[in-house]
């Protein structure tokens, strides 16, 4: 059967099932105090909801509620109750699911970490898709139609994504539009690192989409607002570096601004540098992780080479992308003298936008299983809401867990006061100072916050490590 005579099918079952017009209720859950410090002021708007709500048939009433932005109304009805949630904010998820499901809705649970933890997730929720959508959406909505869905939905194989409808853009509130677009051109990523929890559910190769969709789901964000700045969420925008340069070639007419996540290996395709700036490219975050061989050779995340790193910053500096580094503290051989070294490193190598990070044992991830087998998760652990990336859930290696606390919270303070600021600035390129100024100072109240409440006066000065 062809695709247009499949989707005929489907459509005439659902309405056999659905006489008249299904509501859904699709949100994204968010715990509005627990607000991560690195979160820019602009919120990005939520592909994940706005992608599934386009498998539903087009005699639905979708409404979507991001609780980022919005309050969602515990009064309204809905034929299903759709809930995405990433670890943070599973306790919120929990929360909502419950009391849809008291009120007698049917609850479907998905995300990463209803994916992570499936049977945890049913204790709350009907049913729960357990990673990519597309391949078993449709059962899930024959099922709920009949009265029977419930368990857990999983496809045996990952979604063909050249495949994947366009995402509803249309239904995104107008604050998502005010400054940014979120779009992802591939999902999957080849590397196998320990702390990720992102490739247990995208998948360990590279599934790039359509160039032209591509184009078309932009140019239709776009067309919801004036912003001309885009963030690509794949996890490695140029991980397939054929596919990417293809991608960038699409963008130059459409003369945005965007940055997305990516690998040092970008570094190594002059092409493929030169069509990223051409076509917008003025960001890029770059999981450095840890300034030791030991700890990214230990972390299955070698080929990041730490004799290369200054190079590879350069090179990006010397095209004019921001680089935006991400170190995590807590690894096997960190020490304690990893923090003052890191943020040398940090100041010396003209990095615009540090971001510091604890070492988290996210459910599923390899981190986590090792963790556990030790014996060495704190019972904090078991809170979800701490799953920020700036809490200690397990005893290190060679310091205390109050000495890991306090020595990334010095680093994240040294880094974030401007006169730190402004140092790195004037070791890298002029070109686009002024966007990464600009990102380092919307960040800087909220870490200001989060390093106030955490480290109070009562508990003394922060103390530059190496100095306890």
């Amino acid at each position: 059967m062809s695709r247009k005579g499949r989707v005929w099918f489907l459509e005439l079952k659902y309405f056999i099932l659905f006489p008249r017009m299904p509501k859904a209720l699709l949100i994204h859950a968010t715990e509005k105090f627990l607000v991560v410090a690195e979160q820019p002021l602009s919120v990005f708007p939520v592909l994940g909801v706005i992608t599934v709500a386009s498998l539903f048939p087009e005699n639905w009433e979708i409404t979507i509620v991001d609780e980022a932005i919005e309050q969602i109304d515990l009064a309204r009805k809905a034929d299903l109750v759709g809930i995405s949630t990433l670890t943070l904010n599973a306790s919120r998820a929990y929360d909502l699911a419950d009391h849809f499901r008291n009120k007698g809705m049917p609850v479907l649970m998905g995300g990463m970490h209803p994916s992570a933890l499936p049977e945890q997730s049913l204790r709350h929720a009907d049913a729960v898709v357990v990673g990519e959508a597309e391949g078993i959406f449709d059962r899930v909505l024959l099922d709920l139609g009949k009265g029977r869905m419930k368990g857990i939905y999983k496809s045996e194989e990952l979604p063909d994504i050249t495949k994947v409808p366009h995402a509803r853009f249309d239904l995104l509130h107008p604050k998502h539009r005010r400054f940014i677009h979120s779009i992802q051109a591939t999902r999957g990523c080849p590397h196998d690192c320990d702390f990720c929890s992102v490739t247990p559910f995208f998948g360990h190769r590279y599934r790039p989409r359509p160039v032209e969709d591509v184009v078309h789901d932009l140019r239709a964000s776009l067309e919801q607002a004036s912003s001309r700045t885009v963030f690509f969420v794949d996890d490695n925008i140029g991980g397939n570096p054929r596919y990417a340069k293809e991608v960038f070639r699409a963008l130059i007419p459409l003369k945005i601004k965007w940055g997305s996540f990516a690998s040092v290996a970008f570094t190594r395709d002059r092409e493929l540098l030169d069509l990223a700036v051409q076509s917008g490219c003025i960001e890029l975050f770059i999981g450095f992780e840890s300034i030791s061989q030991e700890n990214l050779d230990a972390s299955h995340k070698s080929w990041v080479r730490v004799d290369r790193m200054k190079e590879d910053i350069k090179i990006f500096h010397d095209s004019g992308i921001i680089v935006e580094g991400a170190f995590i503290f807590g690894h096997e051989n960190d020490r304690k003298d990893i923090f003052r070294r890191t943020v040398d490193f940090v100041q010396t190598a003209g990095i615009q936008v540090p971001v510091f990070g604890i070492l988290t044992p996210y459910p599923a991830t390899r981190v986590r299983t090792k963790l556990s087998n030790e014996g060495r998760l704190l019972p904090e652990s078991s809170d979800w809401r701490l799953y920020d990336g700036s809490h200690v859930l397990f005893r290190p290696a060679h310091m205390s867990p109050e000495e890991l606390e306090e020595g990334f919270l010095w680093a994240k303070k040294y880094c974030s006061a401007p006169r730190s600021i402004f140092r790195r600035m004037f070791r890298a390129p002029r070109t686009n100072r002024l966007t990464a100024l600009g990102l380092n100072f919307s960040m800087y109240f909220g870490r200001m916050k989060q390093i106030r409440e955490r480290w109070p006066r009562s508990k003394g000065r922060l103390l530059r490590p190496g100095t306890w």
